[in-house]
């Protein structure tokens, strides 16, 4: 995803932190003169940016340094995931507004499923006072299979939508709420975010891998974000094919890594193993770490799929790091800790190159700031 010019000149002034000048964008992008200034000009002209001037110390021309103009707009950053859902509201230099999490509501259908996000995109408005005509847009991170040209929902088995559901979710949401949206997979905003704004920001090579209620990736290779389509996915490894797996995963196949590794693949079967105890992902894992043999079986065949599933990208695409994130992924936990294990037995550490190897910093917003990046790219 090459960064058009305006791009390069928004990020050189959000770099700066407010005090930026041509010549200094000039030096930051390698731009020509004539350019930095023709779109300099045309931004302060729209509005976007503006010129602050100070007095200068003596003779001379008054000096000044250029800022993002504060009244220009916002943008809204939306995760909705299997577990919860998240928005972030911010202005144009990712600063933060707003930001609210609620679990995620029980779909039923593509239907039932609109309404919650039209509710979700209300409240959440409502509830941040921030004035609705500033809103430049929105940028929605599904957990789902998702046609990004045509905002079409194919399926997201973990909303509980099934293949098939193809709801024309960008089209609708324009037209509900007048202004634009750009639909994205979770795992795509969560790599752009890593990308852009993570302590490996600006790594040309990167491979962002999510497990958590459902497993997945997102690649970034030569400084590009690979695509996603709905005919050939990218960095759907929780859905790749192992024969040993004979449970139905939520997207309707059997022998899927998540319909045993994903965390509410787990909880279902700890139910089965631990009858009459409440035991999710996170308590499997904590049983694991404290001792029980049973618990600490069921994880490592998890880890061995993801690692499996992982070491797979590892090969086909040689990065220079990976960033886990998710609720499986937390440093110290039993999983987590037999998945790196395991990743070294698939691909040996000489066999990496240098490969860093991290969980996520940006924390739980890090896909909606993604949501957010990628809507802003579109809008200019």
């Amino acid at each position: 995803m090459r960064e058009r010019v305006k791009i390069q000149i928004l990020d050189a002034v959000r770099r700066d932190g407010g005090k930026s000048s041509k010549k200094a964008i000039q030096a930051a992008t390698g731009l020509a003169w004539g350019t930095v200034c023709k779109n300099v000009d045309a931004m302060i002209e729209e509005g976007i940016l503006a010129f602050h001037r100070s007095s200068p110390s003596g003779r001379g021309r008054p000096t000044g340094c250029l800022v993002f103009n504060p009244e220009s707009g916002f943008l809204g950053g939306f995760d909705l995931s299997g577990d919860h859902w998240r928005v972030l509201f911010t202005d144009l230099m990712f600063h933060r507004l707003f930001e609210r999490t609620v679990p995620a509501p029980e779909c039923a259908d593509g239907e039932t499923f609109y309404r919650a996000v039209v509710n979700f995109i209300r409240e959440s408005l409502a509830e941040s006072s921030l004035p609705a005509s500033q809103l430049k847009g929105i940028g929605l991170g599904v957990s789902g299979n998702i046609d990004s040209e045509t905002g079409v929902l194919v399926s997201a088995g973990n909303l509980g939508l099934k293949r098939g559901t193809d709801l024309n979710l960008r089209d609708r949401l324009e037209a509900e709420f007048g202004v634009r949206f750009f639909l994205m997979t979770s795992r795509a905003a969560a790599a752009w975010a890593e990308y852009h704004f993570g302590p490996y920001a600006g790594t040309g090579n990167l491979i962002v891998v999510g497990i958590g209620v459902g497993i997945g990736a997102a690649i970034i290779s030569e400084h590009t974000l690979l695509p996603n389509r709905p005919d050939r996915p990218t960095g759907y490894i929780g859905h790749l094919y192992l024969p040993g797996i004979q449970r139905t995963c939520v997207c309707g196949e059997s022998g899927c890594i998540e319909a045993f590794a994903g965390g509410r693949s787990l909880a279902e079967i700890a139910k089965e193993r631990f009858p009459g105890k409440a035991v999710d992902a996170r308590t499997l894992d904590t049983l694991a770490a404290a001792g029980n043999r049973e618990a600490m079986d069921l994880l490592r065949r998890a880890a061995d799929y993801d690692a499996f599933a992982v070491a797979f990208l590892l090969q086909m695409y040689h990065p220079d790091a990976l960033i886990f994130y998710g609720g499986q992924c937390r440093a110290g936990g039993f999983l987590y800790g037999e998945l790196l294990r395991r990743l070294d037995f698939h691909v040996p550490p000489a066999r990496r190159g240098g490969m860093s190897i991290s969980i996520s910093e940006l924390g739980d917003r890090h896909v909606a700031l993604g949501a957010a990046r990628l809507y802003f790219e579109k809008l200019f």
